[in-house]
């Protein structure tokens, strides 16, 4: 994992220091026709599993709001709350619900666990079903009746219609959850014990590097979504894992972790990564992805499933990576660098405050990012 992270990065840094590609096909979009430099600075997009609606959340406690594709004049509006830095806003499988996980501006214990508050909103409502404060991590299971939650006192399944815990939980705290996308299994990231470790291939005879894991590394492990027991472990160590997320098609099992600032030996403190692996067999793929984006990255898939993107950073500039998806190798990049400043039609327009968000559209051609009260539709595939 280390090599290949190594390797991937190496990448990303040489391209990195080429010019933006002239000639890309990209617009400023404002939604809702908004005139004013007020509120309304979006901090995270998505696309409803239907492929027909885009979902934005913003920061300061705005409203979150809905337009049809290629319409974002035709805004709808929800009463969320007050998310002063925003939340991470995803559709559930059918669409019908919205999982709402706390964002913050800057994280200065980013080593640390810190319990973050959840919400569960009904579209047709927009009231909040489910509300919890000290969450390490959420996810709402596919068919919709329950909600995943990993907290101080472990992994427990919430009915959305009672509000009561199952009797089924697992009494093991960890950091990140995700349900796939069958229902079938459920994997958690957790601290590993050193029996754990000891299965690990690459550390089993290694006594120093069996030391160094238990203080900062973590191991991935999956369950059987209807018992609990074990199914497999993941046969690697990871770093600290922030977000576990199995991929649209069911494929894979996404592992984003990110060094520990000061006990890694990283050079640089705002690097992560996402690793790959089998979402039936956990065996890990060859493909990892970097980022050094210095907020939590969000990634995704193209709708053909070809293309993996991440966000990441440049210098002083925003950048979204698109990788191939099998092979790992770098195919295209955005930079939000000053190009955009000079296209803003007015005072009104406000850039970024240093968060990106993306969401590929369905015709395989166009995708959308967040980019302060505007949003960029970027035409990568002309």
């Amino acid at each position: 994992m280390i090599l290949l992270f190594a390797t991937a990065l190496a990448g990303l840094l040489a391209i990195a220091a080429a010019a933006q590609g002239d000639g890309q096909e990209y617009r400023l979009l404002k939604v809702g026709g908004q005139e004013s430099i007020a509120g309304y600075l979006t901090c995270w997009i998505d696309l409803a599993p239907d492929g027909q609606t885009i979902g934005l959340s913003s920061t300061q406690g705005f409203p979150y709001r809905s337009f049809p594709v290629d319409h974002e004049e035709q805004v709808q509006v929800l009463d969320i709350g007050n998310w002063y830095a925003g939340s991470r806003a995803r559709f559930s499988k059918s669409g019908k619900l919205i999982l709402l996980q706390q964002l913050f501006y800057i994280d200065f214990a980013p080593n640390k666990d810190r319990p973050i508050k959840y919400e569960v909103v009904d579209r047709a409502t927009g009231k909040a079903i489910a509300r919890f404060e000290d969450l390490y991590a959420a996810a709402i299971t596919p068919d919709e009746q329950n909600v995943a939650t990993l907290g101080t006192d472990g992994l427990h399944l919430v009915d959305l219609r009672t509000g009561k815990r199952t009797a089924l939980h697992l009494p093991r705290t960890g950091n990140a959850v995700a349900v796939s996308t069958d229902g079938a299994r459920i994997a958690v990231a957790h601290r590993p014990t050193k029996e754990e470790l000891q299965q690990l291939s690459a550390l089993r005879n290694d006594k120093d590097a069996l030391k160094s894991a238990m203080k900062t590394g973590q191991i991935v492990k999956v369950y059987d979504a209807r018992t609990l027991e074990p199914l497999h472990m993941l046969d690697d160590l990871f770093d600290k894992v922030f977000r576990l997320e199995y991929s649209p098609d069911g494929q894979d099992l996404w592992i984003h972790a990110k060094p520990h600032t000061r006990k890694g030996g990283n050079p640089n403190p705002n690097q992560s990564y996402v690793s790959v692996a089998d979402a039936r067999t956990g065996d890990m793929r060859r493909s990892s992805f970097p980022s050094l984006s210095l907020f939590e990255p969000d990634f995704r898939i193209s709708p053909d499933g070809r293309l993996f993107a991440i966000g990441s950073q440049g210098g002083r500039f925003m950048e979204l990576h698109i990788y191939d998806r099998a092979t790992g190798s770098m195919k295209d990049r955005f930079v939000l660098n000053y190009r955009l400043f000079e296209k803003m039609a007015s005072k009104a327009e406000f850039p970024s405050d240093g968060r990106l968000s993306f969401v590929f559209l369905p015709d395989g051609k166009r995708l959308l990012m967040t980019f302060g009260n505007r949003l960029i539709e970027w035409t990568y595939n002309p």
